[in-house]
Protein backbone atom coordinates (compact mmCIF):
# COMPACT_ATOMS: atom_id res chain seq x y z
CA UNK A 1 0.00 0.00 0.00
CA UNK A 2 2.81 2.38 0.93
CA UNK A 3 4.61 1.51 -2.31
CA UNK A 4 1.49 2.34 -4.32
CA UNK A 5 1.21 5.76 -2.65
CA UNK A 6 4.83 6.53 -3.45
CA UNK A 7 4.29 5.43 -7.06
CA UNK A 8 1.22 7.66 -7.36
CA UNK A 9 3.13 10.59 -5.88
CA UNK A 10 5.91 10.04 -8.41
CA UNK A 11 3.45 9.96 -11.30
CA UNK A 12 1.95 13.27 -10.15
CA UNK A 13 5.43 14.79 -9.96
CA UNK A 14 6.27 13.39 -13.39
CA UNK A 15 3.15 14.97 -14.92
CA UNK A 16 4.10 18.28 -13.35
CA UNK A 17 7.63 17.96 -14.70
CA UNK A 18 6.59 17.14 -18.28
CA UNK A 19 3.34 19.09 -18.48
CA UNK A 20 1.41 15.83 -18.96
CA UNK A 21 2.99 15.38 -22.41
CA UNK A 22 3.42 11.60 -22.86
CA UNK A 23 6.27 12.10 -25.35
CA UNK A 24 8.26 14.07 -22.78
CA UNK A 25 7.59 11.49 -20.07
CA UNK A 26 8.66 8.66 -22.37
CA UNK A 27 11.90 10.51 -23.19
CA UNK A 28 12.95 10.18 -19.54
CA UNK A 29 12.59 6.40 -19.25
CA UNK A 30 16.11 5.46 -20.42
CA UNK A 31 19.60 5.88 -18.99
CA UNK A 32 19.81 9.10 -20.99
CA UNK A 33 17.13 11.54 -22.07
CA UNK A 34 15.94 10.34 -25.48
CA UNK A 35 15.44 13.48 -27.56
CA UNK A 36 15.24 11.90 -30.99
CA UNK A 37 11.43 11.72 -31.20
CA UNK A 38 10.86 15.26 -29.94
CA UNK A 39 10.38 18.51 -31.84
CA UNK A 40 12.63 21.50 -31.20
CA UNK A 41 9.97 23.12 -29.00
CA UNK A 42 9.52 19.91 -26.99
CA UNK A 43 13.29 19.65 -26.50
CA UNK A 44 13.36 23.21 -25.16
CA UNK A 45 10.44 22.35 -22.84
CA UNK A 46 12.29 19.29 -21.52
CA UNK A 47 15.51 21.28 -21.12
CA UNK A 48 13.55 23.83 -19.08
CA UNK A 49 11.90 21.14 -16.95
CA UNK A 50 14.90 18.89 -16.27
CA UNK A 51 17.91 21.22 -16.47
CA UNK A 52 16.82 24.75 -15.57
CA UNK A 53 13.72 24.38 -13.40
CA UNK A 54 13.16 20.80 -12.22
CA UNK A 55 10.31 20.37 -9.72
CA UNK A 56 12.73 20.45 -6.78
CA UNK A 57 14.41 23.72 -7.89
CA UNK A 58 13.89 26.94 -5.99
CA UNK A 59 14.56 29.86 -8.34
CA UNK A 60 13.33 33.42 -8.07
CA UNK A 61 10.77 34.95 -10.47
CA UNK A 62 13.54 37.28 -11.69
CA UNK A 63 15.72 34.31 -12.70
CA UNK A 64 12.77 32.51 -14.29
CA UNK A 65 11.92 35.59 -16.37
CA UNK A 66 15.54 36.05 -17.52
CA UNK A 67 15.89 32.37 -18.49
CA UNK A 68 12.60 32.49 -20.38
CA UNK A 69 13.74 35.48 -22.44
CA UNK A 70 17.08 33.81 -23.22
CA UNK A 71 15.44 30.56 -24.35
CA UNK A 72 12.90 32.41 -26.47
CA UNK A 73 15.76 34.20 -28.23
CA UNK A 74 17.58 30.89 -28.87
CA UNK A 75 14.46 29.15 -30.12
CA UNK A 76 13.58 32.03 -32.44
CA UNK A 77 17.12 32.00 -33.85
CA UNK A 78 17.08 28.23 -34.37
CA UNK A 79 13.68 28.22 -36.08
CA UNK A 80 14.33 31.21 -38.37
CA UNK A 81 18.08 31.09 -39.09
CA UNK A 82 19.02 27.38 -39.03
CA UNK A 83 17.82 23.94 -40.14
CA UNK A 84 16.82 23.05 -36.57
CA UNK A 85 18.47 21.91 -33.35
CA UNK A 86 19.47 18.53 -34.77
CA UNK A 87 21.35 20.01 -37.72
CA UNK A 88 23.13 22.90 -35.98
CA UNK A 89 26.59 23.64 -37.38
CA UNK A 90 29.66 25.49 -36.15
CA UNK A 91 28.78 28.25 -38.63
CA UNK A 92 25.32 28.56 -37.02
CA UNK A 93 26.96 29.02 -33.62
CA UNK A 94 29.15 31.83 -34.90
CA UNK A 95 26.18 33.47 -36.59
CA UNK A 96 24.32 33.35 -33.26
CA UNK A 97 27.29 34.89 -31.43
CA UNK A 98 27.44 37.67 -34.00
CA UNK A 99 23.74 38.50 -33.63
CA UNK A 100 23.88 38.50 -29.82
CA UNK A 101 26.95 40.72 -29.86
CA UNK A 102 25.28 43.18 -32.23
CA UNK A 103 22.00 43.41 -30.31
CA UNK A 104 22.91 43.29 -26.62
CA UNK A 105 25.19 44.87 -24.05
CA UNK A 106 28.19 42.72 -22.98
CA UNK A 107 26.66 41.38 -19.74
CA UNK A 108 23.39 40.43 -21.43
CA UNK A 109 25.26 38.87 -24.34
CA UNK A 110 27.36 36.84 -21.91
CA UNK A 111 24.20 35.56 -20.19
CA UNK A 112 22.60 34.54 -23.51
CA UNK A 113 25.80 32.85 -24.63
CA UNK A 114 25.93 30.91 -21.37
CA UNK A 115 22.35 29.72 -21.91
CA UNK A 116 23.23 28.47 -25.40
CA UNK A 117 26.29 26.72 -23.99
CA UNK A 118 24.13 24.94 -21.38
CA UNK A 119 21.65 23.86 -24.04
CA UNK A 120 24.33 22.53 -26.41
CA UNK A 121 26.02 20.62 -23.58
CA UNK A 122 22.61 19.17 -22.64
CA UNK A 123 22.08 17.99 -26.24
CA UNK A 124 25.52 16.40 -26.43
CA UNK A 125 25.32 14.66 -23.05
CA UNK A 126 21.99 13.14 -24.08
CA UNK A 127 23.43 11.83 -27.36
CA UNK A 128 21.49 14.23 -29.59
CA UNK A 129 24.67 15.74 -31.03
CA UNK A 130 27.75 13.66 -31.72
CA UNK A 131 30.07 16.56 -30.88
CA UNK A 132 29.70 19.17 -28.18
CA UNK A 133 29.09 22.43 -30.00
CA UNK A 134 29.27 24.27 -26.67
CA UNK A 135 33.05 24.39 -27.11
CA UNK A 136 32.52 26.91 -29.92
CA UNK A 137 30.55 29.37 -27.78
CA UNK A 138 32.89 32.18 -26.82
CA UNK A 139 32.14 35.43 -25.03
CA UNK A 140 32.86 38.44 -27.21
CA UNK A 141 35.45 40.90 -25.98
CA UNK A 142 33.58 44.15 -26.42
CA UNK A 143 34.07 47.07 -24.04
CA UNK A 144 31.20 48.04 -21.75
CA UNK A 145 29.19 50.98 -23.02
CA UNK A 146 29.71 54.17 -21.06
CA UNK A 147 26.85 54.71 -18.66
CA UNK A 148 24.90 57.90 -18.97
CA UNK A 149 26.11 60.45 -16.44
CA UNK A 150 23.67 60.85 -13.58
CA UNK A 151 22.19 64.34 -13.25
CA UNK A 152 20.52 64.38 -9.83
CA UNK A 153 18.46 67.51 -10.46
CA UNK A 154 17.18 66.07 -13.71
CA UNK A 155 16.23 62.72 -12.22
CA UNK A 156 14.32 64.44 -9.42
CA UNK A 157 12.35 66.35 -12.05
CA UNK A 158 11.63 63.09 -13.87
CA UNK A 159 10.36 61.47 -10.66
CA UNK A 160 8.11 64.44 -10.00
CA UNK A 161 6.76 64.18 -13.55
CA UNK A 162 5.37 60.66 -13.08
CA UNK A 163 2.04 62.15 -11.99
CA UNK A 164 1.73 63.97 -15.33
CA UNK A 165 1.81 60.75 -17.35
CA UNK A 166 -1.88 60.04 -16.63
CA UNK A 167 -4.07 60.54 -19.71
CA UNK A 168 -7.36 58.99 -18.60
CA UNK A 169 -10.10 61.10 -17.03
CA UNK A 170 -11.65 58.35 -14.89
CA UNK A 171 -10.24 58.36 -11.33
CA UNK A 172 -7.56 60.74 -12.58
CA UNK A 173 -6.63 62.07 -9.14
CA UNK A 174 -6.07 58.53 -7.86
CA UNK A 175 -3.99 57.53 -10.88
CA UNK A 176 -1.86 60.67 -10.60
CA UNK A 177 -1.19 59.93 -6.94
CA UNK A 178 -0.32 56.30 -7.72
CA UNK A 179 2.16 57.36 -10.40
CA UNK A 180 3.65 60.07 -8.20
CA UNK A 181 4.16 57.49 -5.43
CA UNK A 182 5.80 55.07 -7.85
CA UNK A 183 8.17 57.75 -9.16
CA UNK A 184 9.09 58.95 -5.70
CA UNK A 185 9.75 55.41 -4.42
CA UNK A 186 11.97 54.72 -7.42
CA UNK A 187 13.87 57.90 -6.63
CA UNK A 188 14.28 57.44 -2.88
CA UNK A 189 14.63 53.70 -2.24
CA UNK A 190 17.00 52.32 -4.89
CA UNK A 191 14.67 49.37 -5.44
CA UNK A 192 14.84 47.37 -8.64
CA UNK A 193 11.78 47.86 -10.84
CA UNK A 194 10.62 44.29 -10.23
CA UNK A 195 11.00 44.78 -6.48
CA UNK A 196 8.90 47.94 -6.50
CA UNK A 197 6.16 46.24 -8.49
CA UNK A 198 5.96 43.49 -5.86
CA UNK A 199 5.65 45.87 -2.88
CA UNK A 200 2.36 45.69 -0.98
CA UNK A 201 0.95 48.18 1.50
CA UNK A 202 1.54 45.61 4.25
CA UNK A 203 5.27 45.68 3.46
CA UNK A 204 5.45 49.28 4.69
CA UNK A 205 6.10 49.25 8.44
CA UNK A 206 7.19 51.63 11.18
CA UNK A 207 9.34 51.33 14.28
CA UNK A 208 10.10 53.95 16.91
CA UNK A 209 12.64 55.73 14.72
CA UNK A 210 11.37 55.62 11.15
CA UNK A 211 9.16 54.06 8.51
CA UNK A 212 10.65 51.39 6.27
CA UNK A 213 9.70 48.90 3.60
CA UNK A 214 10.62 45.21 3.62
CA UNK A 215 11.74 44.12 0.17
CA UNK A 216 12.17 40.64 -1.23
CA UNK A 217 14.97 40.82 -3.78
CA UNK A 218 16.96 38.41 -5.92
CA UNK A 219 17.32 34.86 -4.63
CA UNK A 220 14.51 35.55 -2.15
CA UNK A 221 16.75 37.72 0.04
CA UNK A 222 14.85 40.15 2.27
CA UNK A 223 16.17 43.56 3.19
CA UNK A 224 14.82 46.63 4.98
CA UNK A 225 14.89 50.04 3.27
CA UNK A 226 14.17 53.22 5.28
CA UNK A 227 11.56 55.59 3.83
CA UNK A 228 11.58 59.38 3.83
CA UNK A 229 8.70 61.23 5.48
CA UNK A 230 7.35 62.21 2.08
CA UNK A 231 7.40 58.60 0.87
CA UNK A 232 5.44 57.50 3.93
CA UNK A 233 2.98 60.36 3.43
CA UNK A 234 2.41 59.46 -0.23
CA UNK A 235 1.83 55.77 0.55
CA UNK A 236 -0.65 56.59 3.34
CA UNK A 237 -2.45 59.16 1.20
CA UNK A 238 -2.66 56.70 -1.69
CA UNK A 239 -4.18 54.02 0.52
CA UNK A 240 -6.75 56.48 1.86
CA UNK A 241 -7.75 57.71 -1.60
CA UNK A 242 -8.11 54.11 -2.81
CA UNK A 243 -10.63 53.51 -0.03
CA UNK A 244 -12.56 56.65 -0.99
CA UNK A 245 -12.57 55.67 -4.67
CA UNK A 246 -13.45 52.05 -3.74
CA UNK A 247 -10.39 50.62 -5.46
CA UNK A 248 -9.10 47.49 -3.76
CA UNK A 249 -5.60 46.09 -4.28
CA UNK A 250 -2.77 44.95 -1.99
CA UNK A 251 -0.15 46.50 -4.31
CA UNK A 252 1.10 50.07 -4.18
CA UNK A 253 1.72 49.99 -7.95
CA UNK A 254 -1.78 48.56 -8.47
CA UNK A 255 -3.21 47.70 -11.86
CA UNK A 256 -6.59 49.03 -12.95
CA UNK A 257 -6.94 46.32 -15.60
CA UNK A 258 -6.36 43.21 -13.48
CA UNK A 259 -7.84 42.92 -10.00
CA UNK A 260 -5.35 42.38 -7.17
CA UNK A 261 -2.39 42.61 -9.55
CA UNK A 262 0.40 45.14 -9.96
CA UNK A 263 1.13 46.94 -13.20
CA UNK A 264 3.54 45.19 -15.55
CA UNK A 265 7.21 46.04 -16.03
CA UNK A 266 6.37 47.21 -19.55
CA UNK A 267 3.79 49.65 -18.17
CA UNK A 268 6.36 50.99 -15.70
CA UNK A 269 8.95 51.35 -18.46
CA UNK A 270 6.52 53.33 -20.63
CA UNK A 271 5.55 55.47 -17.64
CA UNK A 272 9.22 56.29 -17.10
CA UNK A 273 9.69 57.24 -20.74
CA UNK A 274 6.63 59.50 -20.64
CA UNK A 275 7.99 61.22 -17.52
CA UNK A 276 11.29 61.76 -19.34
CA UNK A 277 9.42 63.25 -22.29
CA UNK A 278 7.58 65.56 -19.92
CA UNK A 279 10.84 67.20 -18.86
CA UNK A 280 11.81 67.55 -22.53
CA UNK A 281 14.62 65.02 -22.42
CA UNK A 282 14.98 63.14 -25.69
CA UNK A 283 16.93 60.18 -24.32
CA UNK A 284 14.86 57.29 -23.01
CA UNK A 285 15.52 56.40 -19.40
CA UNK A 286 14.71 52.94 -17.98
CA UNK A 287 13.35 52.51 -14.42
CA UNK A 288 16.71 51.00 -13.40
CA UNK A 289 18.32 54.44 -13.86
CA UNK A 290 16.63 55.61 -10.64
CA UNK A 291 18.34 52.75 -8.80
CA UNK A 292 21.69 53.76 -10.28
CA UNK A 293 21.17 57.37 -9.21
CA UNK A 294 20.22 56.26 -5.67
CA UNK A 295 23.34 54.11 -5.29
CA UNK A 296 25.63 56.72 -6.81
CA UNK A 297 24.37 59.46 -4.56
CA UNK A 298 24.67 57.25 -1.46
CA UNK A 299 28.32 56.71 -2.31
CA UNK A 300 28.82 60.39 -3.11
CA UNK A 301 27.44 61.18 0.37
CA UNK A 302 30.23 59.10 1.91
CA UNK A 303 28.33 55.90 2.70
CA UNK A 304 30.41 52.75 3.07
CA UNK A 305 30.62 50.24 0.22
CA UNK A 306 29.53 47.32 2.42
CA UNK A 307 26.63 49.33 3.81
CA UNK A 308 25.39 50.32 0.34
CA UNK A 309 25.82 46.73 -0.89
CA UNK A 310 23.58 45.43 1.90
CA UNK A 311 21.01 48.21 1.55
CA UNK A 312 20.46 47.79 -2.18
CA UNK A 313 20.77 43.99 -2.26
CA UNK A 314 23.89 43.49 -4.37
CA UNK A 315 25.34 39.96 -4.27
CA UNK A 316 28.92 41.15 -4.68
CA UNK A 317 30.76 44.21 -3.42
CA UNK A 318 32.36 44.39 -6.87
CA UNK A 319 28.95 45.36 -8.28
CA UNK A 320 28.66 48.20 -5.77
CA UNK A 321 32.23 49.25 -6.42
CA UNK A 322 31.37 49.67 -10.09
CA UNK A 323 29.23 52.68 -9.15
CA UNK A 324 32.05 54.31 -7.26
CA UNK A 325 34.23 57.04 -8.78
CA UNK A 326 35.85 58.46 -5.66
CA UNK A 327 35.36 58.47 -1.91
CA UNK A 328 36.47 61.29 0.33
CA UNK A 329 35.25 59.64 3.49
CA UNK A 330 33.76 56.36 4.68
CA UNK A 331 30.80 56.44 7.04
CA UNK A 332 27.95 54.16 7.99
CA UNK A 333 24.53 54.62 6.42
CA UNK A 334 21.98 56.33 8.63
CA UNK A 335 18.51 57.63 7.96
CA UNK A 336 19.63 61.26 7.81
CA UNK A 337 21.96 60.32 4.93
CA UNK A 338 19.26 59.06 2.59
CA UNK A 339 20.16 60.63 -0.76
CA UNK A 340 16.81 62.29 -1.41
CA UNK A 341 14.51 63.99 1.09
Amino acid sequence: MELEKKQQAFEVALRELTGANPKLAEALRKDHIDLKTLTDIEIIELFWATELFPIYADKSPHTRRAYKLDLEFILNFVMTKTDGLKDLTVLDIHRYLFEVNEQYAPRTAQRKNHMLKRLLTYLHVNQYHLHNLAFHVKNQQRPEMLRREVDFDEIERIAESFRYTVKRAQKKELMELRNETIGYLLLTTGMRAAELLSIKFTDVKRNQQTSYVEVKGKRDKWRRIPLTEKATHLVNRLQTLMMIEEVSSPFIAFSTKKANKAITYEALRLMTHQAVDHVANEEKTPPHWFRRAYITKLLANGSSLIGVMQLVGHNSINTTNGYLQSLNQIQDISNNKLPFK
